[in-house]
């Protein structure tokens, strides 16, 4: 990717998939080449996994791209994968930009909730992670993939169409078409993971239904494209803000130097706003009379859709695919599904593991998605009418600098506050609570505190995210040292324990990697003397001394061997599953 003004960064504007034609078999073939798509391609080539992956269209473009907020939790993905740089490296717009998420009347206007500003000297990085949240655009991270997959051989063909699937007990034969010369190719592999969005052709040729609730209502997600406005805004203005006026509400946050996204709405399911009406709120979000013109408007709506199973025989759902619900970190959610499915596939296809094992990842992804739904639709009906409450009781124009006019806005300031909370939970807490593949302690799950959105503490009890921390003066941390395999963390002397998983992992040609800490801060963080640690950094099994069946056991319950009643009740208990 070569520098270019156009975006003030890299050349993202325009991604072109690579032109070729999908091999004829393959361990997995992946449907749809968003980022959620090239991730799950990324995580299984790491894995020695043959993938190759088909998309309908031949080109993404920034302008009407989706995510641009990435969590703490995804960016802990981006830095497994090795490419945290490459992808910090390809802004669209000057990272010295990005300055908090600030609430304001518009971008020149007023700031409603003070935030605090980026500290030169200061670490961004939250409590629970070793790196901070990013922002770029969806279009950055599949560049990203897609050079590295590139570097890999990996196959990743654009104009490709799925029309066909057939599954018998080898595998799939998956029919895909060439959408401008009608080629038709049959493509051969073990599994097949829909990637391909909200109307998943995957999903309807597996014949798997969506439950939850349509939306009574649309909005509008707008790319508005400006002159040089820096005159009005400054050399380095606020590229992420949420505004609240009387026409415009939402977010107002940078794509390029020269673009910026815009929500409108909403709007009656059958009403079609004209140019006219959308830009009017492009300019009340920006605060100025400018001129702007609309590159692109895509429309979404608040609500959840999310399929009955993430897995029907040997198709697999990730991302929009599996989940639609309603904006706002949606990434989250399909890295995740990524980081649960890659080291599952891979233990099957292996042999380490039965086929029985994915339904692990239908069991433990569909019901956290749930949760993060729920909360969402909740959050947005809670700002709506918030919103309205605020119109209502009006909203004084930027130019008023009178002292009611500061009154009625620190007024609006505090009740945006009172609404406000934080997504620490959203963001970390994908607690696995309901699956057959972990191994619980007595008593764990009836006394765990209830999931919230806004709240996240470090938990190191099975079915947890992994607490991580530096264990090097150079920087490295525990999740570093995890990589891509299983890994038992030691933190006492005593070696029965290591051995006995080393020599049962051996014998089973699992790959294991063994940390000791002598850090009083991990002992206490982790309250016991040994924690076998998945590939996707949750937390399998802990305990100071093996339970009955040994090393041997722990390893079947987490690789899906212990399937029975018998074994289930001799291994701890596993709570019923979750009716949803």
């Amino acid at each position: 990717m070569s520098q270019l003004p156009a975006t003030g960064g890299r050349d993202v504007h325009t991604v072109r998939f690579p032109v070729g034609r999908p091999p004829a078999t393959v361990d997995v073939l992946i449907v749809g080449a968003g980022p959620v798509g090239l991730a799950a391609a990324t995580e299984l080539t790491a894995r020695g996994i043959r993938v190759a992956v088909v998309d309908r269209a031949r080109t993404a473009t920034l302008v009407r791209a989706g995510a641009m907020g990435h969590t703490p939790r995804v960016v802990e993905h981006f830095r497994r994968w090795g490419l945290l740089q490459r992808i910090r490296e390809a802004w669209t717009y000057p990272p010295e930009w990005n300055r908090g998420t600030r609430l304001v009347t518009s971008l020149t206007g007023h700031e409603l909730v003070p935030v605090p500003r980026p500290s030169f000297r200061g670490s961004g990085a939250p409590e629970h992670a070793a790196d901070e949240a990013l922002r770029r655009p969806q279009t950055v991270l599949q560049q990203v993939f897609l050079d590295h997959l590139a570097e890999h051989g990996v196959s990743v063909a654009g104009g490709w169409e799925l029309q066909e699937l057939a599954e018998d007990t080898e595998g799939v034969r998956a029919g895909v078409v060439d959408v401008d010369s009608g080629e038709r190719r049959t493509v051969r592999a073990a599994y097949v993971l829909g990637t391909d969005g909200g109307s998943s052709t995957t999903r309807r040729l597996a014949g798997i239904d969506r439950e939850g609730d349509h939306a009574t209502e649309k909005r509008l997600r707008l790319i508005v494209r400006t002159g040089d406005i820096s005159d009005r805004v400054g050399a380095a203005p606020s590229a992420t803000n949420i505004v609240c006026n009387h026409r415009a509400s939402g977010f107002l946050a940078a794509v390029s130097t020269r673009e910026w996204r815009v929500y409108a709405g909403p709007y009656p399911l059958d009403d079609e706003p004209t140019e006219d009406e959308l830009l009017e709120t492009g300019r009340a979000a920006f605060g100025f009379d400018l001129d702007l013109d609309l590159v692109s408007a895509t429309t979404f709506y608040h609500a959840t859709r999310i399929a009955t199973t993430f897995r029907k025989g040997r198709v697999l759902l990730a991302g929009d695919a599996a989940h639609v619900r309603t904006p706002g970190g949606n990434l989250g959610e399909g890295i995740g599904d990524v980081a649960n499915l890659g080291w599952k596939l891979a233990a099957v296809l292996a042999g380490h593991a039965p086929d029985t094992l994915l339904d692990s990842y239908d069991q433990e992804r569909r019901p956290h998605n749930w949760r993060v739904a729920d909360h969402s639709l909740e959050r947005s009906r809670r700002s709506q009418a918030t919103l309205a409450e605020i119109r209502a009781g009006g909203i004084p124009d930027d130019a008023d600098l009178g002292d009611e006019a500061v009154r009625r806005r620190a007024e609006i300031g505090e009740r945006l506050r009172r609404d406000h909370t934080g997504g620490a939970g959203v963001t970390f807490d994908e607690r696995y609570d309901a699956s057959d593949v972990i191994w619980y302690e007595e008593g764990q799950l009836a006394s765990e505190p209830g999931w919230r959105p806004d709240v996240y503490e470090d938990d190191p009890r099975p079915g947890h995210r992994a607490p991580d921390g530096r264990i090097d003066p150079h920087g490295s941390t525990l999740h570093d040292r995890v990589g891509t395999s299983f890994a038992l963390l030691v933190l006492t002397e005593d070696r029965a324990v290591v051995n006995a998983f080393t020599q049962e992992a051996a014998s089973r040609s699992l790959p294991l990697t063994v940390i000791h800490l002598t850090d009083p801060g991990a002992r206490a963080a982790y309250g016991t003397a040994h924690v076998l640690i998945r590939p996707d950094q949750h937390v399998a099994w802990r305990g100071a001394v093996l339970p009955d069946g040994g090393a041997r056991a722990v390893l079947d319950r987490v690789l899906g061997r212990a399937r029975s009643g018998a074994e289930a009740e001799a291994l701890g208990s596993v709570p019923a599953r979750r009716v949803l």
